[in-house]
């Protein structure tokens, strides 16, 4: 039994891990974790794999689930997108509550989940004109003898 538990929990990390460098999305990423928690015993095994990929002990993460609502994959996604962006998982969970998608959490995050890339956000600033001075030359004395004066 502890040889299963194992070997699903590794399967689920190497999908999850696999699933992050394809081109899966994110809700795909949700769906998968979701339907393993599905079958027999399914719960706990996927708790502790996501304790597993994320250091979070197992009774913190059934807490979390539990006081949020989320499902297995969206809890997941939200300490997946936290520790990648340096967030906490409250303040990412807030912004799903507030009813933000995953895709534009992890963009507006700089997060890069599902295969996507994201892209880094930058200010829609002008260039500011720099003067340039041309170095003055001293002026020199006209001694050329083209325009005479008339008498």
């Amino acid at each position: 039994m502890k040889t299963k538990n194992i070997f699903l929990t590794l399967v689920i990390f190497f999908c999850a891990t696999a699933a992050w460098t394809q081109t899966a999305s994110i809700s795909q990423m949700i769906r998968s974790v979701n339907a393993d928690a599905q079958k027999p015993g399914g719960p706990e095994r996927v708790l502790k794999s996501i304790s597993a990929s994320t250091h979070i002990p197992v009774a913190a993460l059934a807490k979390e689930k539990a006081s949020t609502g989320l499902s297995y994959g969206d809890l997941y996604i939200a300490h997946a997108i936290a520790s990648a962006a340096g967030n906490s998982f409250d303040q990412i969970v807030r912004l799903k509550m507030q009813g933000q998608t995953w895709d534009k959490i992890a963009d507006d995050n700089n997060v890069s989940l599902g295969g996507k890339k994201a892209k880094k956000k930058v200010a829609n600033a002008k260039p500011t004109p720099v003067p340039r001075t041309m170095p003055q030359m001293p002026r020199q004395p006209d001694t050329s003898n083209t325009y005479k004066t008339m008498p």
